[in-house]
């Protein structure tokens, strides 16, 4: 009797963050409220707050995965030198990162709203330490310009609706690798 409850819980808080990942793509953060979130699901905002305490708690639920999927990124390629074979292989695990859920993704780097909040901030600091390992130590203006092409190529082919990333990955992650060693 305890598991089912906890499993109907559970149920109602993802189906919440869904749900919120969809009216935030869709209206934006600020033009998304509580009453929407709510509506939609058919339940009370007084459910909506037992499982969050605010609209911005909804919103660092669905982040979490993005951000906790970055600083492990970040712990890794710590660990990776400068080398090609290094920059090929952070790269890939970026796409995979963003393969994951481009939807958040999408989200925080559109969205002034989202961008101003707490959640919002730590990744895009998240996304400054992937570019930092990305220009080296004292990058140039070209080394800076590579990485740029490197990450928006991997962005901006990952946002293209009906794209599908498995099929996909090689040849982007490739034609990033190329743009960020100038080959």
């Amino acid at each position: 009797m305890v598991e089912t409850a906890r499993a109907a819980q559970a149920n109602t808080k993802n189906q919440i963050l869904e749900n919120a990942r969809q009216l935030f793509a869709e209206h934006g953060y600020d033009g998304t409220s509580i009453r929407q979130l709510t509506s939609s699901l058919n339940i009370t905002p007084a459910a909506l707050y037992y499982h969050f305490a605010s609209k911005n708690d909804v919103l660092e639920g669905l982040a979490a995965q993005l951000h906790d999927s970055s600083d492990e990124l970040l712990q890794r390629i710590s660990t990776f030198d400068q080398s090609t074979e290094s920059m090929r292989e952070a790269l890939n695990q970026y796409y995979d990162l963003l393969a994951d859920d481009i939807q958040v993704f999408r989200l925080v780097w559109n969205d002034a709203a989202i961008q101003h909040s707490p959640i919002g901030q730590r990744l895009r600091s998240q996304a400054r330490d992937f570019y930092a390992y990305l220009v080296g130590p004292n990058p140039s203006v070209e080394d800076r310009m590579r990485a740029a092409g490197a990450v928006g190529i991997i962005r901006l082919s990952l946002e293209q609706r009906g794209v599908d990333p498995d099929k996909h990955k090689e040849v982007i992650v490739e034609r990033s690798f190329q743009v960020m060693t100038d080959l």
